[in-house]
């Protein structure tokens, strides 16, 4: 035999209350389904629950029995649904390479959130607290498992009142004895600089960064020009972006990348992948361009 917890529910409110009325107030519903739960109740334990008068409700004793049985068996349903409610959440850290990752990520967040509802995002200060790395190919831990997504030019950002603002294109002859602003920390960024030493050309470093976030504001200070990947290029207030020609035209490769030896992990990594990439595809809203 089945009991209704809701059924159990109104029986404990209309013998608290000792008033069908009353009990359709406190469980807002109306009267005639407190009246139904009562009489189903009465039907499936063979019994009368409540005498009924102008006065209201009276228990009977087999209501009298019931009733903290029924307190106990609600009480033991609100436990358990606490219990499930506030259990720890599954935790997944996540490691986006810079803040400007954040938006290209939110089909991967949604993803998630839609497959592992219960699983709670965290976005990670270094790759080495998270599960799930999305960073450029070059930038990845070593030993970790690389899934591309999609491929991004480096471009010069220049001044918007330098004297070469107008040059429509950057070849290896027009960066010799350029005030550029340096990013040591990128490896990428290294190899630009190795290409143009084996060329032998000459380099006037006029400054340097830390974050690659802060060539750009370097820049659109006027401070010179910087070699940035283009979405970094795309956040600069004043600076123009200029493409990079022959030699100089290379570019990095974002992906998300796991620790080869994390096995639940790499299992979804290209399913997690190709939803970014299908979710990529969709057409994109027109964004604001600051080439000239």
């Amino acid at each position: 035999m089945l009991f209704d917890l809701r059924a159990l529910g109104y029986f404990v409110a209309a013998y608290e209350e000792r008033s069908v009325t009353a009990a359709s107030r406190r469980c807002f519903v109306a009267q005639p389904s407190i009246s139904m739960a009562i009489k189903g109740l009465e039907d499936a334990l063979e019994t009368t629950l409540f005498e009924r008068s102008r006065q209201g409700l009276a228990p009977t004793p087999a209501a009298h029995r019931l009733y903290p049985r029924a307190c106990s068996l609600l009480a033991q349903s609100s436990a358990m649904v606490r219990d499930f409610r506030d259990a720890p959440r599954e935790t997944l850290g996540i490691f986006l390479q810079d803040d400007l990752m954040v938006q290209p990520a939110a089909p991967l967040f949604a993803q998630i959130a839609q497959e592992w509802p219960h699983t709670l995002l965290r976005l990670t200060a270094s790759a080495q607290e998270a599960r799930l790395l999305m960073v450029a190919e070059h930038c990845k831990p070593p030993g970790d498992t690389f899934v591309p997504l999609w491929h991004e030019p480096y471009v010069m950002l220049v001044p918007e009142q330098h004297p070469l603002r107008f040059k429509k294109r950057f070849g290896l002859a027009d960066i010799e004895n350029l005030p550029l602003i340096e990013w040591p920390y990128c490896p990428l960024h290294q190899s630009f600089i190795r290409l143009l030493a084996e060329r032998g050309i000459a380099l006037q470093v006029q400054a340097s960064a830390a974050r690659e976030e802060l060539l750009v504001h370097m820049v659109d200070a006027g401070m010179g020009l910087a070699v940035v990947p283009q979405s970094h290029a795309a956040r600069a207030l004043r600076a123009l972006t200029r493409p990079l020609d022959g030699p100089l035209a290379f570019s990095r490769h974002i992906g998300l990348a796991c620790d080869a030896s994390d096995a639940p992990m790499l299992g979804l990594l290209h399913r997690l992948a190709d939803g970014m990439k299908a979710a990529a595809a969709e057409p994109a809203p027109a964004q604001r361009s600051n080439v000239v």
